[in-house]
């Protein structure tokens, strides 16, 4: 199946801010309900630690994708950050940085080992490059993780999990009634984050299409793979980076 380059709905400025949050909230309380990235977790606090790193910069954050569930595993503090901050995520347990940060262009007074979890997807190759190419340029090492694939149980079970929203939604916290309004008057939310979930299917790399992406970034030391936790039916494919020493 081909990687198709489709639009997603909250990618756009003129998708509404509070629309926005509730799909990026749903999309964290999920995470971490099913504790999807929990394979990853000794590959990534093995990479922080050989790349020297003192923090993680977490990019694309959303509302805070897995940190909740993973971020005590990991030997140094995190900070999240966004191009669209989340309201509510500014106000959690996990550190949000306030203003807009460019994934590609990340400012160098934010230094850390830099993670992207469930957002790769939205860059074309052009753009995915510059993000890998940034860390390299700064020296941080980084790390790329994705539970969507272009397969067709990937698909299916994300498009069914946002409906999943109608009974998830009113034990989401913090609460908020937007976030309610979204998904019963009328349910757009569900709709949204059902095609969303769809698209980023069709939008991810496979591990050759990231591998592809590192020619000519050689002072880093990388790992391209698929794994998963037991327990998931969900793939986890990731990218990992580290300089080389």
């Amino acid at each position: 199946m081909p990687r198709l380059h489709i639009f997603e709905i909250h990618d756009y400025p003129w998708c509404p801010p509070s629309l926005r949050d509730a799909l990026t909230d749903f999309l964290e309380f999920t995470i971490n309900l099913g504790r999807s990235y929990a394979a990853i977790v000794p590959m990534l606090r093995d990479a922080i630690v050989r790349s020297g790193a003192t923090s993680v910069l977490d990019l694309c954050s959303g509302a805070g994708g897995p940190w909740r569930t993973i971020g005590a595993e990991m030997p140094v503090p995190v900070l999240l950050s966004d191009k669209f901050p989340n309201r509510a995520a500014t106000m959690g347990a996990v550190p949000f940085h306030p203003r807009a940060v460019d994934a590609a262009a990340v400012p160098a007074d934010l230094p850390g080992f830099r993670t992207i979890f469930t957002a790769f997807h939205h860059f074309r190759p052009a753009e995915a490059r510059a993000i890998l190419a940034d860390a390299v340029r700064q020296g941080q090492g980084i790390g790329v993780f994705e539970i969507s694939r272009r397969a067709p149980i990937a698909i299916a079970l994300i498009a069914l999990t946002w409906f999943a929203v109608l009974v998830f939604v009113p034990f989401i916290r913090p609460f908020r009634w937007s976030r309610l309004l979204w998904t019963y008057l009328p349910p757009v939310l569900p709709l949204v984050g059902a095609f969303d979930g769809v698209v980023s299917c069709l939008r991810t790399y496979s591990p050759a299409e990231l591998r592809e992406l590192l020619h000519g970034l050689d002072t880093f030391a990388w790992q391209v793979g698929e794994t998963r936790s037991p327990w998931s039916p969900l793939v986890v494919t990731y990218l990992v980076g580290v300089p080389k020493r």
